[in-house]
Formats: structure tokens, C-alpha cells, sequence
């Protein structure tokens, strides 16, 4: 008969402890050395909500404190006596540090103050006080006259506040909103800058401390300009080529990938490509010869499909199917399509943040693929947008609206008056794009 096997039991609280210890090294045994402090004894302070000069001194006052029971384990000079330190060197400030009455539960707790030697291994320990230092802006005393003058002006506004009327109540408000204006401590001043007294003057030494660090007003528009829905472009470009380039706007991943044969195929014998695009059917031929442009020119095609089969509902846009949306944007790979879907939606979800991304990132490809001037009438239609948004968005991407050159008209054959509908964004450098607008204070 087989030998039985005992099978140990598992532990499953998860508080079993590993049955071998590991080997370190013994620990050096340490000297304590506890000093009298009957005479003096070290201060521990703390400051809460104050910055203090590294360079302060405070001078000692001390006061023998009656009826105090010994404390076992406790110093009696510092039970017996209570200490407080003042220091008025600040231009501003008092800074005044006194022991706190200790909570029930902090009764028995005491501080020391230790100094270790690592050669001898000894560790001097010597009661301390433990202190919390405060600050206290120093007053100014006030002229009698001024004094008197307001205080009763302060009598009678509280009378007008308790039993005034409606009328009398909104006028001491107004008093009071213009008393603190700038223009009247102007006017108080004679034209000569208004002086702080030291109230004010520690005021304003802390807000220029605590505000040191904050972000200034270019530096908050550089950041929320950044934020914006719009292509990443290129601010150090010389010329408009520079500004927006193909592997930028598309990638060059995704470009190889977007099949044009069918297009090139149909212009070399002679056939029209049948698009939904004016705007895009009108360009085919103008690029057969250069596969490159043609590919990106497919691309703006899927991201207006991709746009204008989105159901709009409220502020955010739905995408259809895949099967419906994949058929909306031709015989397209998948990875071009989840490229897209990737970078303008999320999930079946496009929110307003991901239709101004393709928006102006449809506008930076319009322009490159016009020579950097695009006709904002015709490319509207495309989004189904008005005018107004849609130029807009061009000066988004940094280009300028114009209106239809002369030559353009001519060649079109339009009158004035349709032209003057016909609106064109140029892209030039140095770049301009709208500047963030900030709410004015009251």
C-alpha cells in the first residue's frame, strides 16, 4: 500500500511569514548620554503659515509658573517656568513664540533634542521646549482727527444700514465701493504716489511671494493656444510650404497606404470619377501626374465622408455602423479607416473637440493641395457649414480671408456680386492665427 502523504495545510489569511530569516548584520549598540537641563534647555519651533528670516534673532522672557505639580520623567525648570521668545527686528513683522497648553492626550509627550557621534556611538539626549512661533503685523497709530472723523462716519452709516431706506442703503453701498476706488486715493494723493502703511506694505510683500511662480498673461495664452482643436504647425517656417507638410497632416505610414489606381486609371482613359465632392472631383485631374498629392487628396475626401455621415445630435456627432461607414468612405484599407477613427472620434462618439480637430485639419489639407489659397465658398458646402464658421476655421490654421482675386473671377467667368460671395484663405508667413480673447474684470 503506498505510503501516505501528509499534505500541509494552506494558510489563508495571507499572514504566514517566511520560515527563514534573513541574515544581517548586528545592530551596533548605541550610548545614551541624558543631559541635566535644569539651567537652559533647547527651544523646538515651529511656524506655521510663516516664511521667517533665516537671520532672526528672538530675546528670552521667562516666568515662573505657580502651583505646578512635578510631572514624573519631567525637567522641573521646564515645568516650573514658561518661556517666550520676541523678536521685533522685522521692518514689519513681531514674531512671538510661545508654548501652547498641551491636549489631554499630549500631556505625557515630551521633545528632545539628540546629537549622535558615529565614532564613539554615543547619543546625547537633552530635554527640549516645544514652542510655536507666530506672526503679528506691527500697528500704525492713526492721526486723533482722522480717528475721530471716521468713526463717526462709520456711526453714521451703521444707522443708515439699520434704519434707512431702500435708496439711502444703496447709496452708503456706493460710498463705499467709490472710497476704496483708484482714481480717488489718486485724487487723495495729489498726484503723487499713494504711500502703504506697514499693514498694507506686508500685504503686498507676501503677494509678490506667493505670486512669483504664476503663469503671466502671454504665458496662459501661449498655453491655451496650444489647446485648441488645430493641426500641430510649424512657427519657424520661412515659407507656406513649411508651415503644414503631408507626413504632419496624414502621416507617412497612412499615405502609403491609401490606393489611388482606381482614380489614375479612369483619368487616363478618358472617364469622370463620379464623387459626391465637387470639391475633390474638380482636383483629380489637376494632380493625377503626382501620386503623392493624389493619395493626400483621397484622404481629405475620407475625412469629409467621415464628417458628414456622422449624425449630429446637439453638441456631438454619432458615427454610423461600421459597415455603413466603411461603404460612406470607398474601398479603403482598414488601417485608414481605424487611423481616422482613432484620431477623430471616440469610439462611435464624436464630440465637439473631435470635429474642429478634422475640420482644421481639413482646411491645412485644402491649402496645401491648393498652392496655400483655397476658395472658402466652395470648400463650406462640402462641410455643410456657413460662411462665417467656415472661415473661421481657416483662421484657425493661421490663414488669412481675402476676397476672389480678379484673374479668378475673370477665369470663372462669375459677375461682381457672385464673386463677392466667394471668399479665399491664404496661408502666408509669418503665420497670424486669433488671439485668445480673456474676460475683462469688473
Amino acid at each position: 500500500m503506498p505510503e501516505e502523504v501528509k499534505k500541509r495545510k494552506r494558510h489563508t489569511d495571507g499572514s504566514s511569514k517566511p520560515s527563514k530569516k534573513v541574515a544581517v548584520e548586528n545592530d551596533r549598540t548605541i550610548k545614551i548620554k541624558l543631559h541635566n537641563t535644569e539651567s537652559l534647555a533647547p527651544v523646538i519651533a515651529s511656524m506655521p503659515g510663516l516664511a521667517a528670516p533665516t537671520a532672526i534673532s528672538f530675546k528670552p522672557y521667562s516666568k515662573p509658573l505657580k502651583n505646578v505639580s512635578a510631572k514624573p520623567g519631567r525637567s522641573s525648570k521646564i515645568t516650573n517656568s514658561e518661556l517666550l521668545l520676541h523678536s521685533n527686528t522685522h521692518p514689519k513683522i513681531d514674531y512671538i513664540a510661545r508654548e501652547e497648553q498641551a491636549s489631554k492626550t499630549d500631556s505625557f509627550l515630551k521633545h528632545y533634542v539628540g546629537v549622535y557621534n558615529p565614532e564613539t556611538g554615543e547619543l546625547e539626549l537633552m530635554e527640549a521646549r516645544k514652542m510655536t512661533v507666530r506672526g503679528l503685523v506691527k500697528s500704525q497709530a492713526a492721526p486723533p482727527e482722522e480717528e475721530s472723523a471716521k468713526n463717526t462716519r462709520e456711526l453714521r452709516n451703521d444707522l443708515g444700514q439699520t434704519f434707512g431706506t431702500k435708496k439711502a442703503r444703496k447709496a452708503i453701498a456706493s460710498v463705499t465701493e467709490n472710497a476704496i476706488a483708484p482714481g480717488r486715493a489718486a485724487r487723495r494723493a495729489e498726484g503723487q504716489p499713494a504711500k502703504l502703511d506697514s499693514t498694507a506694505s506686508a500685504i503686498m510683500a507676501s503677494m509678490a511671494e506667493a505670486t512669483a511662480e504664476m503663469a503671466t498673461r502671454d504665458q496662459l495664452a501661449r498655453e491655451a493656444d496650444a489647446a485648441k482643436p488645430r493641426p500641430v504647425a510649424n512657427f519657424d517656417a520661412q515659407e507656406p510650404k513649411d508651415v503644414y507638410t503631408l507626413d504632419s497632416l496624414i502621416g507617412e505610414d497612412i499615405l502609403k497606404l491609401i490606393p489611388v489606381l482606381e482614380w489614375q486609371e479612369k483619368v487616363k482613359n478618358k472617364k469622370e470619377v463620379v464623387l459626391p465632392s465637387r470639391f475633390v472631383a474638380e482636383r483629380i485631374s489637376l494632380l493625377v501626374q503626382d501620386a503623392r498629392r493624389l493619395r493626400a487628396l483621397r484622404y481629405l475626401f475620407c475625412l469629409l465622408k467621415f464628417y458628414t455621415s456622422a449624425k449630429p445630435n446637439r453638441s456631438e456627432r454619432f458615427l454610423p455602423k461600421r459597415p455603413e461607414l466603411k461603404k460612406a468612405l470607398g474601398d479603403v484599407p482598414e488601417a485608414v479607416l481605424e487611423s481616422i477613427r482613432r484620431r477623430f472620434s471616440d469610439g462611435s462618439r464624436m464630440s465637439r473637440f473631435h470635429a474642429d480637430l478634422l475640420i482644421t485639419h481639413a482646411c491645412a489639407l485644402a491649402l496645401v493641395l491648393d498652392n496655400f489659397e483655397t476658395d472658402v465658398y466652395m470648400f463650406k458646402d462640402e462641410l455643410q457649414l456657413e460662411m462665417k464658421p467656415m472661415q473661421q476655421y481657416f483662421k484657425e490654421v493661421g490663414a488669412t480671408i481675402t476676397a476672389m482675386p480678379e484673374a479668378k473671377r475673370i477665369a470663372r467667368g462669375l459677375e461682381k456680386p457672385a464673386a463677392a460671395q466667394h471668399k479665399f484663405a491664404k496661408l502666408r508667413v509669418p503665420l497670424k492665427f486669433p488671439e485668445v480673447n480673456f474676460v475683462r474684470r469688473r
